[in-house]
């Protein structure tokens, strides 16, 4: 017992000394260099479905087709909205607005008062003629508890001068939320909202963006050959969308399209007159046709003067795939524009650009398709599929409790169980079929190729559960080394539209490949101490690797399932004490595994909480663990997964009761009860932990009543 305690002390303390070092270098400055000028274009309301019609019918393909194209998940901390989205974006963090929130030029009225004069009693501060700026600003920063002007206070304490045109004004209704890109902490910028737009009685709410004056001011700008950051609220499209209920749709249609076209020649005019150096179109929200539709990334795009000719794909460290980055990424990306380091409070990462032969227009529009196809229909076919799952545990039970002898029930059984067991294999390898059949025939097939898998395995091969463990295990492995290439566009992987997992090994497969390399066990082979600590230690240095698994409860809890299963498995008799003891030898040696996977220059959300919590950053670890819980609640009660969860646990608590009179044999019961164990686990240590425990359970119940079959 000292010697484990001593053992871990050491760990302790060498994980605390690199962590520091960690956090040192993290943390040190970089020389700013560079004279860069940046333009930002701000679309409300522009979605992928412009972005289609443009590729179809705008006059400048070739503009769409050499730009940096990708979707931004937009989503804020709270509800979806064009000031939430704007927050969030423009703060580097999932933030939220303040009701009646906007900015003002001196001389506007707030309920009949100068707004500047509600700036100077509100805040004690006198403002300047022409400067932008919002006399609540304080109550936006307040709310977040985080500095949201980060991007524009960064910019000015480096020297880049920050100016915001334009607006997004509606009838008698202020929306102007380009400036939270400009503002400093004062909520203070440079710039022009009105005069950015003129009157046009035909305009939806009578206004449109003028274009002369725009391309003045940004002449004005470039000339001045100094570092300068420039923001325009195009506002046209989000104005349209408001009216659109009250338009006659031909009128609708007729300014759908002009309004594309101003649009596409003020972008082409940009850039081909000389008017910026680099260019980018950003939209904070989609309009409501394409929400209600379910496509909610949102168009960004990038182009650089130097290289209009050039195909660029862009990549996200955030995200790790093609053609979809973060909202968290925009403001590292425009401050690596003028090079200046990143605050360390920001966790996205700069946009990287790579010039390829492909069209990234066509590649990128097909991929984001079947983004867009698997998030709309995704809710159908893990409803139907857990129902099946569901019903498929039920028929089993009743065959099992009624002691049926007939073999021909006892191999329908049989063949049930193992369908259901391979089905994630199914769902893990075949996401691209999505491509070619629709998602009602792909779950039809999905289903088909299951079953005859069960009866393939059932009626011709020895050990079907150790063979189809075997494939999930290596299939799931081989994914992960592969990028992650088929688990990021599975049903039963994660999704970059909701976003709360971009990379590495989701919950639900996390819980089926747990389980399949467990139950590689009941293998004589496999029972050997130098096997045993071998597959312990890959399995944890794959799920903790930030080019892997990047999955930390998953990692704890293959600790947790080992520790159990060389306890259960090497000592007879149940001794809390023991089993203590190989706990606390365990669980250090995982996290220190699970640290050193992240020093491989590659931060991940794992290594950003480690370097917190060695920052003495509490409040984020608190805050990690309260959101776990919140996330495990919220899925509990509106999941489809709960249905599965609650029936998988009530059948193996009824297994565990009826105890040995199921499976006799000592190892298989050794098995099934680490296997509920590191369900237990996933449960309590993930974010999605009831999905991950509904799955890994599944794969349980299936194996018991399996073998409680074949030992009749």
């Amino acid at each position: 017992m000292k010697m484990i305690k001593k053992t871990s002390l050491i760990f302790i303390i060498v994980l605390l000394i690199l962590c520091g070092k960690a956090v040192q270098a993290y943390e040190g400055k970089q020389e700013y260099e560079g004279n860069q000028q940046l333009t930002l274009i701000i679309v409300p309301d522009f979605s992928f479905q412009e972005v289609k019609w443009l590729k179809e019918n705008g006059q400048f393909l070739q503009l769409w087709k050499t730009s940096g194209m990708a979707g931004v998940n937009i989503r804020p901390d709270g509800p979806y909205s064009y000031l939430n989205n704007t927050v969030s974006l423009s703060a580097g963090m999932r933030a939220l607005g303040v009701e009646g929130w906007n900015a003002y030029t001196s001389g506007e009225l707030v309920d009949n008062v100068f707004v500047e004069d509600l700036f100077q009693q509100w805040t004690g501060n006198v403002v300047e003629k022409d400067v932008v700026f919002h006399p609540l600003f304080h109550k936006l920063v307040d709310k977040n508890k985080a500095e949201i002007s980060i991007l524009g206070e960064t910019l000015k304490k480096n020297g880049v001068s920050r100016y915001v045109f334009g607006n997004s004004d509606v009838h008698d209704e202020s929306v102007r939320y380009g400036p939270l890109f400009t503002m400093d902490n004062e909520g203070l910028t440079d710039g022009f909202l009105l005069d950015a737009t003129k009157k046009s009685k035909s305009a939806p709410s009578g206004v449109e963006m003028d274009v002369d004056n725009l391309t003045q001011w940004l002449s004005i700008i470039h000339g001045k050959n100094e570092p300068s950051f420039t923001v325009i609220e195009w506002g046209d499209i989000f104005r349209l969308y408001k009216q659109k209920e009250n338009m006659t749709e031909r009128f609708f249609v007729e300014r759908y399209e002009l309004s594309l076209r101003n649009l596409e020649s003020f972008v082409e005019k940009l850039l081909t007159e000389g008017h910026v150096e680099n260019l980018m179109l950003l939209s904070p929200m989609v309009h409501s046709d394409a929400y209600q539709n379910k496509e909610r990334l949102a168009p960004f795009f990038y182009w650089e003067k130097d290289a209009l000719n050039q195909n660029i794909l862009l990549r996200s460290h955030t995200t790790r795939q093609d053609f979809v980055i973060s909202n968290l990424d925009i403001v590292p990306t425009v401050l690596n524009v003028y090079q200046i380091p990143q605050p360390k409070q920001l966790i996205g990462k700069s946009l990287q650009k790579e010039a390829i032969s492909t069209s990234v227009l066509e590649e990128g529009l097909k991929k984001l398709d079947l983004m867009f196809l698997i998030f709309k229909t995704r809710n159908m076919v893990l409803s139907s599929y857990i129902t099946l799952l569901v019903l498929l545990l039920i028929i089993v039970g009743l065959i099992i409790l009624i002691k049926d002898k007939k073999e021909t029930w006892k191999s329908v059984a049989q063949i049930l169980l193992i369908g259901g067991i391979s089905s994630p294999l199914w769902f893990l390898i075949t996401p691209y079929l999505l491509n070619y059949v629709q998602p009602n025939v792909y779950l039809l097939l999905l289903i088909l190729c299951s079953f005859l898998t069960g009866y393939l395995l059932v009626k011709f091969v020895h050990h079907p559960i150790l063979k189809i463990s075997g494939a999930l295990f290596i299939s799931i492995t081989l994914d992960l080394f592969l990028g992650n290439y088929f688990m990021q566009r599975s049903y039963l992987g994660y999704d970059p539209i909701i976003g709360a997992r971009y990379y590495g090994i989701g919950n639900e497969f996390a819980g089926i490949y747990l389980i399949s390399g467990l139950l590689l066990l009941q293998h004589r082979f496999m029972n050997k101490w130098l096997v045993l600590i071998v597959l312990a230690f890959g399995k944890v240095v794959i799920l903790s690797s930030t080019f892997l698994g990047a999955n930390a409860g998953a990692t704890l809890s293959v600790g947790i399932m080992f520790g159990f299963f060389y306890y259960r498995y090497f000592f007879s008799s149940f001794q809390w004490r023991k089993l203590l003891m190989i706990v606390s030898f365990v669980v250090p040696i995982v996290l220190v595994i699970l640290f050193f996977t992240q020093l491989n220059g590659k931060e991940s959300h794992i290594s950003y909480a480690f370097s917190k919590l060695f920052s003495g950053d509490f409040t984020y670890i608190f805050d990690i663990i309260k959101r776990k819980l919140e996330m495990n609640w919220k899925i509990f009660r509106y999941s489809n997964w709960t249905q599965l969860f609650v029936t998988t646990y009530l059948l193996i608590a009824l297994y565990l009761w009826r105890g040995k009179n199921i499976v006799r044999n000592e190892v298989k019961r050794v098995l099934i009860q680490t296997g509920v164990v590191a369900s237990i686990s996933l449960l309590l240590l993930n974010d999605s932990g009831v999905v991950a425990a509904a799955t890994s359970m599944f794969i349980i119940v299936c194996t018991s009543y399996y073998w409680a079959l074949e030992e009749g």
